[in-house]
Formats: structure tokens, C-alpha cells, sequence
């Protein structure tokens, strides 16, 4: 009786162990992008990407050697005339005449997961990217610390990444009978 008691209570243990998912770093200090695209056809999801590719290549020339987020939001704010050429220009290369919106601001976001940090929803100094109206998907990532590489893919659609299960108890099971 107690035996099948203490095999139950470890299978319990075991089942809830694994249920749990994994615990992401919080970072708080950054500066986000979001790009909002025109709508939702393919082809206004292409130029939404292009804005972006041309964005973060034009954010990267010149946040290269901030120390921080202030440094950076402030180089942001110092090349929004070049930010705004630099996306009108990649708009218009795929066709797109519409309005294209670039602004600095603090603007509200959803939580997000990228790789192990967690960033908490809130609102977060931004520069925001808006195409025509903005009523298509939109796609955001942190441009300082810079964590707009990670899994791309997964995040240009607006998708949350997949939820990865950590246990504790199955790791130690793991390293004790060597698997």
C-alpha cells in the first residue's frame, strides 16, 4: 500500500514537473520596433517585410556603439529622417504607394517570448513603422539590445513562438541515470 502511495505520488510529481513551462529571462530596458503593414495580402506582407529589412539595417548602422537604451533611442530619434527614407524607399521598391508613417514614441505591446527572455506586455518606447491605413499583420521584435534575429520566420507572421517545457525532476532523472 505504501509502496504503490510513493509510486503514485513520484508519478504525480513526474506529470506536473513536465507541465511546467520553461522560466524566461526578463529584460525591461530597450527600445522596440513595430512594423505594421497596409493588409493582409501577400504581397503588403512582403513590403511590410522589405520596411523592415531596411529599418533594422538602417538602426543597426547607428546603434552599433550604444551603451544603452537611452544611447540608442536617442540615435533613433536623432536618424528619423534617414529611418523614414530608408523605409519609404524599400516601400516604394516593391510597388507600394501608400502612406508610409515612421514615428518614435511609447506605444503598448503584448508580451513576447525571444529565445530565453521574456518581455512583459507594457508600454515601450518604440519607433513604429505604420503602412497605409496599418490594418494588416503586423511584426515587432527589440531593436535594442538587438533581438530582431531570432527565429524571424515565426514572428513575421505575428505568431507567438512555441512554448518549450522545462522539468526540473526529469532533468535530475536524466543526469542520474545518465540519459
Amino acid at each position: 500500500m505504501i509502496r504503490r502511495f510513493f509510486c503514485a505520488l513520484v508519478a504525480l510529481t513526474l506529470c506536473i514537473s513536465f507541465a511546467i513551462p520553461a522560466q524566461a529571462e526578463e529584460i525591461s530596458d530597450f527600445i522596440r520596433l513595430h512594423v505594421v503593414a497596409s493588409g493582409d495580402s501577400d504581397w503588403e506582407q512582403e513590403v511590410k517585410l522589405a520596411v523592415r529589412d531596411a529599418c533594422l539595417e538602417a538602426v543597426r548602422s547607428f546603434t552599433a556603439g550604444c551603451g544603452s537604451a537611452d544611447e540608442a533611442y536617442a540615435a533613433v530619434n536623432a536618424h528619423l529622417a534617414s529611418l523614414r527614407t530608408a523605409a519609404l524607399v524599400a516601400a516604394r521598391n516593391m510597388g507600394f504607394e501608400g502612406e508610409v508613417t515612421v514615428e518614435t514614441g511609447v506605444f503598448a505591446f503584448p508580451d513576447r517570448i525571444y529565445g530565453t527572455l521574456f518581455v512583459p506586455a507594457g508600454d515601450y518606447r518604440a519607433l513604429r513603422v505604420t503602412l497605409g491605413e496599418g490594418e494588416g499583420h503586423n511584426w515587432w521584435c527589440v531593436l535594442y539590445p538587438s533581438l530582431c534575429v531570432l527565429d524571424e520566420t515565426a514572428y513575421s507572421a505575428g505568431e507567438a513562438p512555441p512554448i518549450e517545457f522545462y522539468s526540473s525532476v526529469g532533468r535530475f532523472l536524466s543526469d542520474l541515470f545518465g540519459g
